[in-house]
C-alpha cells in the first residue's frame, strides 16, 4: 500500500477525522463546566456580587453624607452672617427680609439634618455588612479555589491534548490531495464532522455504511474491495473507508 493509493489516502482521511473529532470533543468538554461546579461558581459569583453591592451602597452613602455635611455647614455660615447683620438692620422692611433669610436657612438645615440621620443609618448598616462579608471572604475564596483547582488542571490537560491533536491533524492535511481534502471538509461541515464512514459487514456478502446503515450495492462493495478509487456512500454521501476486515 503506497501513500498515493486510494487506501493510503483513506487511511489518512480517517486518521484526520479521528484527530479533528477528538479535538472537538475535548474542546466541548473543556468549555463546559461540570454540573457539580456550576453551583459552586454561581455561589461564588453571588458572594462577589453581594460584596460589590454593599461596597457600592457604602460609597454612595459616604458621598451623600459629605454633600449634606457641606450643605449644612454652608447654611450655618449663612445664619452667622445673618445674625451679624441683625444690629445693622434699619427699618421694618429690612428686618422682615432678614427674618425670612434666617428662616429659610434654618429650614434647609433641618431638612438636611433629617436626611443625614437616614444616610448615617444606611452608612452604618453598609459598613457592618461590608465587615461581615470581608470576615468570610478568605474562607469563601479558599473554598471556591479548592473546588475549582482540579477542574482547572483538567482544562489545562485538555488544552494540551487538543493542541497535540490539532498539530497532528495539520501535519496530515498537507499530505492529502487538495481536491480530496476539499471534499472531506465540505462533507464534514454538513455531517457534524463525520465525513468518512467505515464499511461494516452485515452479512456474508453484504456490507453497509456504518454512519447511515444503508446497504451498499454489490458492485460498490466489489470496488471497495479492489480499492480502485475513492468512493462515497450513495445515501449519505460520506466517503467510505474499509480497513480490510470482514470482506471475503
Amino acid at each position: 500500500m503506497t501513500d498515493n493509493s486510494p487506501s493510503g489516502a483513506l487511511e489518512r482521511l480517517f486518521r484526520l477525522q479521528e484527530l479533528l473529532l477528538e479535538a472537538h470533543t475535548k474542546a466541548e468538554r473543556r468549555n463546559r463546566t461540570p454540573e457539580h461546579l456550576v453551583h459552586v461558581e454561581a455561589a461564588w459569583q453571588d458572594f462577589r456580587r453581594k460584596r460589590h453591592e454593599v461596597a457600592s451602597r457604602r460609597e454612595q452613602a459616604e458621598v451623600r453624607k459629605n454633600e449634606l455635611d457641606e450643605q449644612v455647614a454652608g447654611y450655618a455660615e449663612q445664619l452667622k452672617k445673618s445674625e451679624a447683620k441683625r444690629k445693622a438692620v434699619k427699618g421694618q422692611h429690612e428686618y422682615t427680609a432678614l427674618l425670612t433669610e434666617v428662616d429659610h436657612a434654618q429650614r434647609e438645615i433641618r431638612t438636611r439634618e433629617d436626611e443625614l440621620l437616614v444616610v448615617e443609618e444606611t452608612l452604618s448598616q453598609a459598613r457592618a455588612d461590608e465587615e461581615a462579608l470581608a470576615a468570610t471572604s478568605g474562607e469563601e475564596e479558599a473554598g471556591y479555589e479548592e473546588q475549582m483547582a482540579e477542574w482547572r488542571a483538567e482544562q489545562a490537560k485538555l488544552s494540551a491534548e487538543i493542541e497535540v491533536a490539532e498539530q497532528k491533524a495539520a501535519e496530515i492535511r498537507v499530505k492529502i490531495e487538495k481536491r480530496l481534502l476539499a471534499t472531506f471538509d465540505r462533507i464534514a461541515k454538513m455531517r457534524s464532522g463525520v465525513a468518512v464512514a467505515r464499511v461494516a459487514m452485515v452479512g456474508p456478502q453484504t456490507a453497509a455504511c456504518s454512519s447511515c446503515n444503508v446497504r451498499l450495492r454489490p458492485q460498490l462493495l466489489s470496488d471497495l474491495r479492489l480499492s480502485r478509487e475513492i468512493l462515497q456512500c450513495e445515501s449519505c454521501k460520506r466517503i467510505l473507508f474499509w480497513d480490510g476486515s470482514g470482506l471475503p
